[in-house]
């Protein structure tokens, strides 16, 4: 993975495509700071990769749908002690069902995480990155976004929004040709330093954040092969 980061912060780091993103980063010589639920497979991920690779990764325990964990998380991004040079918003889930057999608060949910977490951490972090003149966000979107989903109404609804906001945001932010909005790796520094906004989509994948019902009740945190 070729990268120009010296520093990321990745969401839902404890699994799926989140860890996944984060062993390359680390693989690529980046510092990280890695966010999620579960603390215990977290701690297990740092070590894993300071021994391996050498770099400095911080954990960060947060439930992004609480406002004291997505508190955390912005007060992270906005140190200007400590910048974050690259973001991945890659944390969100979905509950598969139909709209009006599921509970309002579980449609509540994926919007906290999928969309205000994004929105507010994007937020957080931005100021710096422009001030700086360089940095970078990738925001994790799905194919689910731009197809009719029965069954999973909410989840695609979702990720529409990430990525009409991603591709906005691009354009608020673009320095020149050489930042697009479908490609996630930065510009080398060699070359100049810009800001970039980008939004992948995914095809079929086990993610590790699409969720049965029972994971905002109490049972058993089930995962499934999500539609996108």
């Amino acid at each position: 993975m070729h990268h120009a980061y010296r520093s990321a912060l990745v969401t839902g780091a404890s699994s799926g495509i989140g860890e996944r993103l984060a062993r390359l980063l680390a693989a690529g010589g980046c510092d990280l700071v890695i966010v999620a639920r579960r603390a215990g497979r977290l701690a297990d991920l740092a070590a894993e990769l300071r021994t391996a690779h050498h770099v400095q990764v911080e954990v960060l325990a947060a439930d992004l749908t609480t406002p004291g964990g997505l508190r955390a998380a912005e007060n992270r991004l906005a140190d200007a002690g400590r910048p974050v040079e690259l973001l991945v918003n890659n944390a969100g889930f979905g509950l598969p069902g139909s709209f009006a057999d599921l509970a309002a608060d579980g449609a509540e949910a994926q919007i906290r995480l999928n969309v205000l977490a994004l929105v507010r951490l994007t937020h957080a972090v931005l100021p710096g990155m422009l001030q700086r003149g360089y940095g970078g966000v990738l925001n994790v979107s799905s194919v689910a976004g731009v197809l009719i989903s029965p069954g999973g109404a909410t989840y695609a609804a979702t990720k529409a929004f990430v990525t009409s906001f991603s591709e906005s945001l691009h354009a608020e932010v673009w320095r020149g040709p050489a930042s697009t909005p479908s490609r996630p790796a930065g510009r080398s520094r060699c070359q100049g330093r810009s800001t970039r906004r980008s939004s992948r989509s995914p095809g079929l994948s086990r993610a590790g954040y699409c969720v049965s019902p029972e994971r905002h009740s109490g049972g058993p945190d089930r995962r499934f092969l999500p539609p996108a």
